[in-house]
């Protein structure tokens, strides 16, 4: 059994407990948990440049924002968690059928043939492809990372701190 075997099923159960839970905070777990996952995935697939900017984006710092915003909302009033509390699971139905539709088309991993990556493995070094050929993506990911950090300095700056 190799790697990939163990990190798609895992990756697909964080997923399922991000999507059924009922708590915004476990959800924001969860979305950390399958972006960890994700990026040892990228990471085999031998693809770093992709599972840096997985791991340092979404599994750092839109998990720091989702729970920075978490803990500065209102709890819901019982009526309201109850209102919610009916349709919960109802609304998850058409995932019954997107999850048949991934298993279907991850069967190849699965089977005797998995799909060829020959063509991705034979790229150029990596320092030459992030800093000449992917210049954009890199202050992409620096003005995503700086836009996130305002956001929290804007989002704790509204709260004052009088007791």
């Amino acid at each position: 059994m190799n790697i990939t075997t163990l990190l798609l099923p895992l990756l697909v159960l964080f997923g399922f407990y991000t999507v059924l839970s009922k708590s915004l905070l476990r959800m924001a777990i969860g979305l950390a948990l399958v972006s960890a996952t994700l990026t040892a995935l990228l990471f085999t697939m031998n693809s770093p440049l992709a599972a840096v900017f997985e791991l340092s984006v979404c599994a750092g710092l839109i998990t720091v924002v989702f729970v920075s915003v978490i803990s500065l909302t209102q709890p819901a009033s019982p009526r309201e968690q109850q209102k919610g509390e009916v349709n919960h699971y109802s609304r998850f139905f058409p995932m019954v059928i997107l999850v048949l539709l991934m298993a279907w088309a991850a069967q190849s991993v699965f089977n005797d043939n998995p799909v060829p990556v020959s063509h991705a493995l034979s790229g150029q070094d990596i320092r030459h492809t992030l800093w000449n050929l992917r210049r954009t993506d890199v202050f992409g990911q620096l003005a995503a990372m700086f836009a996130g950090i305002y956001g929290v300095i804007v989002l704790f700056k509204g709260i004052s701190h009088d007791k």
